[in-house]
């Protein structure tokens, strides 16, 4: 793979971490019906996932003491996340994967 070529291990996407982070305060809520294998839930993150706007850091300072726009942006990231992956669990409990 080319990414193999390059040093990325500061590069991280935190559109990723968000969404894994909401994924797991829905199910701890227990407000919606998963799915109950780990192919239907990784279906909902992948779902999410292609709905939500990359924002990748580098830095190492960035993520360690991050500027107040960044924080603001990664507030805004998390409330879409949640709403994206609510619209997919609907999507996958409707339509499971086979």
């Amino acid at each position: 793979m080319f990414k193999e070529q390059f040093i990325t291990d500061d590069m991280e996407n935190l559109s990723e971490e968000i969404v894994f982070e909401e994924l797991s305060k829905l199910i701890e809520e227990g407000q919606y019906k998963f799915p109950d294998t780990a192919v239907s839930v990784q279906d909902i993150a992948a779902i999410a996932l292609n709905n939500m706007p990359p924002k990748y850091i580098c830095s190492f300072i960035e993520k360690q003491y991050p500027r107040q726009n960044l924080l603001d942006e990664v507030n805004d990231l998390k409330k879409y996340a949640r709403r994206q992956l609510i619209k997919a669990i609907k999507k996958v409990n409707d339509n499971p994967h086979e």
